[in-house]
């Protein structure tokens, strides 16, 4: 009788330790899977840095480009309206506004080029605003509370993996007490 009061008891024993170990076995996964996520989303936040960082400097030198031919069109349109007199290399005299005349169709030409390079270049910086305002959000949404919780679960993890050596000593101790044998992973 005792002896099968003793068998019942290794049972349960052995069906708990199994339990804890199957336990176990699936908080090392979602460890590993909390690892890998973090490590993916560490990645992900490091190139997006990049990106943001990549955009505000495509963001600058569009607005200097756009500056610098805004400049170019006030100063063509302050030379024109001038009207000084110049001299041609055969030794005519003219007007700023005689040679602006013939050169109009070629300056009316290279204004309207620079007048679209402006717009495209602000449409793109309203992009690159738009696409840098997108990239901080989505940055915005990984807080510290996210890294706190993957230490926690790192800790957890450590501290079930101490309970396991012990509970697994347990188990070897009980198995040599009565004459069973032990496997260490099932």
């Amino acid at each position: 009788m005792i002896y099968v009061t003793r068998c019942k008891v290794t049972a349960t024993l052995l069906l708990l330790v199994y339990r804890l170990l199957q336990m176990y076995s699936e908080l090392q996964k979602c460890y590993l899977k909390e690892i890998k996520t973090n490590q993916e989303q560490s990645e992900a936040i490091k190139n997006l840095t990049i990106k943001i960082h990549e955009l505000e400097h495509n963001l600058r030198e569009q607005r200097q480009r756009i500056e610098q031919l805004e400049c170019k069109k006030v100063s063509w349109k302050t030379s024109a309206v001038s009207g000084k007199r110049s001299q041609t290399p055969e030794g005519e005299v003219t007007s700023r506004r005689d040679v602006s005349k013939k050169k109009e169709s070629c300056c009316s030409k290279y204004l309207e080029l620079l007048l679209k390079e402006i717009k495209k270049l602000k449409k793109e910086n309203e992009k690159l605003s738009t696409e840098r305002r997108a990239l901080k959000n989505e940055l915005a949404g990984l807080d510290k509370d996210f890294f706190e919780e993957i230490e926690d679960l790192k800790h957890a993890v450590q501290e079930s993996v101490k309970l396991n050596n012990q509970y697994e000593k347990c188990l070897k101790q009980i198995s040599v007490m009565y004459g069973l044998p032990f496997t260490a992973h099932l």
